[in-house]
C-alpha cells in the first residue's frame, strides 16, 4: 500500500528533472507594478509608454460584473514582437481613466529573437521527453525568464499518455528548459440518487432513447459527467488524444442512481456553477458558459496493485482540474485513507476553482503564485460549503477544514482556522520549500497562508506567531470576503503574482467595494498583517 500522498486536491505537476546548460550572465529584473486609486495614474504613464514602444500589447478585455462600468484589460509583454513568458499587467479602466494597475513585466532583456532550433526540431524534441505516443500542438517562440537569464525559447504543448503539459525548448541549444504539467488539478429529467455518504441528492439527468445520462444543460453552461469504470484504456485514450466518446457519459436505466461517486461529482459541479453565479454572476468556468467535463473512476480503487506510486498518487489518490480542457477527475481513493474524492463538495468546488483561476488571473503553479492558486480554490471550495451546506462540524458541514468528508483516516486534508495543527505554516516567516521541485515549490504547504489570512478576516482570532489578534467581520458577513478576494484573485493578479501582491489587490478590492475606511478593509490589513504578508 502507497504512503499517504502530499500533493492532494489540485492540478497536477509531476516531479521533473531539468537539465540547464551554462549561458552568458544576464541580469533578470522583475518589476512589479502595484497602484491602488491613489498612485494609478502615475504607475499608468510607465504603462503607457510601454505600450507606444509596443511592449505591451492588449491581451484580453473583460466586462466588470461587480462594479458598473469599468473593464480589465489584460496586456501580454512582448520583445521584439516575441511573447515574453509570464510578463503582464492588468489595468481597470472606468470612463476611459486607470482605477488600478497590477502586475509584472520583465526589463532589460537583451535576447536575439532568430531560433537556431527550428520550429520542428522543437516539437520533435519536446515529444521524445514525453514518451510513446506523445503528440503536439503549434510551438510559440518567445522569451523564457529564468532564474538568472533571459532565454529565447520555444513552448510546445505536449500531450502524452500521463500527462499534458508545456515543455519550453532552448531555441539556441535544443536543451529542455522547464516542463510545466496543465493538469492542475434539453429534455432534461430530475432523478434521484444517493452520494457516497448515503445522503440523496436530486440529480439532473438528459433521457435518451434507452436510459438516462448525466448531462446536465439545465445550467447554462452544460455539465457533462463520465464514467471511466476503472478502464486502463479508456484513461489512456482520452489523456493521449482527448477522446471523449458518449458511450462514457455516466447511465442510469431508470434515473435512480446508485454509484455515489457520479452522484456527487454530478451533483456538486452543478453546485458549483451555481456559487459562482450567485455570488459573483460569472457564467461558468470560464465567463462564457463552455461546457465543463468531469471524470470519475478514472481508475478503479480495486485494481491499486496494479500501478506504480506515481499513477496511484495521480489517479486513485487525488483529484484534478485539467488546465485548458475545462476538466475535472475525482479518483476512487484506496478505501482506507481516503474515500471517492468527488464525496467533498469543497473538493469538487476548489477543482473547480482551479479552472476559474485558470481564465482570471492564471496564476503559474509553481511557488508564491501556486500557494495563491491552491488557497484561492480552498478559500473557495470554503465559501461554497457555507452557501450550501449547515454550519457545524462532522459529515457535510460547512466548516474550516478542507476535504474532511474524503478523509477516512487521519485528520483533515488542511486546516484554514489552525494550519499548525497539521503541521502547516501559518505565517509568512515558515513558508517551505520555494523555489524547489517539491510540491512545485511547496504550493499545497504555503497556501495555507493566505489561507489563515482569509480566516481571519471573516472569523477573527490570534495568530500564534505574530501574536496578533483580529476581530474579524463575522460568519455572517463572509460574502463580503469572498466577493473581495474574487475580485482580487480574478481580476486584479497575474501569473507571477507573490503574497504582498495579493495583499495589495485585496486590500485595493476592498476598497472599492466597500471603502478604503470600511471593516471589511481593516480587518483585511490586520489579517496579513498578522500572518506576516506586508
Amino acid at each position: 500500500m502507497t504512503a499517504r500522498p502530499l500533493l492532494l486536491v489540485g492540478t497536477v505537476v509531476l516531479t521533473l528533472s531539468q537539465l540547464v546548460i551554462a549561458k552568458q550572465e544576464i541580469s533578470v529584473r522583475e518589476l512589479s507594478l502595484t497602484a491602488d486609486q491613489t498612485t494609478a495614474a502615475a504607475t499608468n504613464h510607465r504603462v503607457a509608454r510601454m505600450i507606444s514602444e509596443g511592449r505591451l500589447v492588449v491581451s484580453r478585455v473583460t466586462e466588470d460584473t461587480m462594479v458598473a462600468g469599468r473593464v480589465h484589460e489584460r496586456l501580454a509583454q512582448r520583445h521584439e514582437g516575441l511573447p515574453v513568458f509570464g510578463g503582464e499587467i492588468v489595468r481597470q479602466i472606468e470612463n476611459g481613466t486607470v482605477r488600478t494597475v497590477f502586475g509584472k513585466v520583465y526589463e532589460n532583456i537583451q535576447v536575439a529573437v532568430t531560433p537556431t532550433v527550428l520550429a520542428e526540431d522543437a516539437v520533435r524534441l519536446a515529444t521524445s521527453m514525453a514518451g510513446e505516443g506523445a503528440t503536439s500542438g503549434a510551438p510559440t517562440l518567445g522569451v523564457l525568464p529564468m532564474s538568472d537569464q533571459y532565454v529565447l525559447a520555444w513552448q510546445v504543448p505536449v500531450r502524452s499518455l500521463r500527462d499534458l503539459e508545456h515543455v519550453f525548448v532552448d531555441a539556441a541549444s535544443g536543451v529542455i528548459l522547464r516542463r510545466k504539467s496543465k493538469i492542475r488539478r434539453q429534455f432534461e429529467d430530475i432523478g434521484l440518487g444517493r452520494g457516497v455518504l448515503n445522503d440523496e441528492k436530486k440529480v439532473v439527468a438528459r433521457r435518451t432513447a434507452t436510459d438516462f445520462e448525466t448531462f446536465d444543460v439545465l445550467r447554462p453552461g452544460p455539465i457533462i459527467t463520465f464514467d471511466f469504470a476503472g478502464s486502463t484504456q479508456r484513461l489512456n485514450a482520452w489523456i493521449s488524444r482527448s477522446v471523449l466518446n458518449p458511450s462514457d457519459t455516466a447511465r442510469d436505466a431508470d434515473n435512480v442512481w446508485s454509484d455515489g461517486a457520479v452522484v456527487d461529482a454530478h451533483v456538486y459541479q452543478g453546485f458549483s456553477y451555481d456559487y459562482y453565479f450567485k455570488r459573483f454572476a460569472r457564467r461558468g468556468i470560464d465567463d462564457a458558459n463552455s461546457p465543463v467535463t468531469t471524470i470519475v473512476h478514472p481508475l478503479a480503487r480495486a485494481d491499486i496493485g496494479q500501478y506504480d506510486d506515481d499513477t496511484i498518487n495521480t489517479f486513485i489518490m487525488n483529484a484534478l482540474y485539467i488546465s485548458g480542457e475545462r476538466t475535472l477527475i475525482f479518483g476512487d481513493g484506496d478505501g482506507r485513507l481516503f474515500d471517492y474524492f468527488s464525496a467533498a463538495l469543497d473538493v469538487v468546488a476548489h477543482e473547480w476553482t482551479h479552472g476559474v483561476t485558470e481564465y482570471g488571473s492564471n496564476l503559474n503553479y509553481e511557488d508564491e503564485s501556486g500557494a495563491l492558486n491552491e488557497s484561492f480554490s480552498d478559500i473557495m471550495g470554503t465559501a461554497a460549503e457555507f452557501m450550501f451546506q449547515e454550519a457545524g462540524s462532522g459529515s457535510q458541514r460547512a466548516d474550516w477544514l478542507v476535504g474532511e468528508d474524503i478523509v477516512k483516516t487521519g485528520g483533515p486534508l488542511r486546516s484554514m482556522s489552525d494550519p499548525a495543527s497539521l503541521g502547516y505554516p501559518d505565517h509568512y516567516l515558515l513558508r517551505r520549500f520555494i523555489g524547489t521541485d517539491f510540491d512545485s515549490g511547496g504550493i499545497h504547504i504555503n497556501s495555507s497562508i493566505p489561507n489563515h489570512a482569509f480566516y481571519l478576516a471573516v472569523n477573527g482570532g490570534r495568530n500564534r506567531v505574530s501574536g496578533l489578534t483580529v476581530q474579524g467581520i463575522g460568519v455572517a458577513n463572509m460574502e463580503r470576503m469572498e466577493r473581495i478576494f474574487y475580485r482580487a484573485f480574478v481580476y486584479f493578479l497575474t501569473p507571477n503574482a507573490r503574497f504582498s501582491d495579493a495583499r495589495a489587490a485585496t486590500l485595493a478590492a476592498a476598497t472599492e467595494l466597500f471603502g478604503g475606511g470600511s471593516n471589511e478593509f481593516q480587518q483585511l490589513q490586520q489579517a496579513w498583517t498578522a500572518v506576516g504578508v506586508n
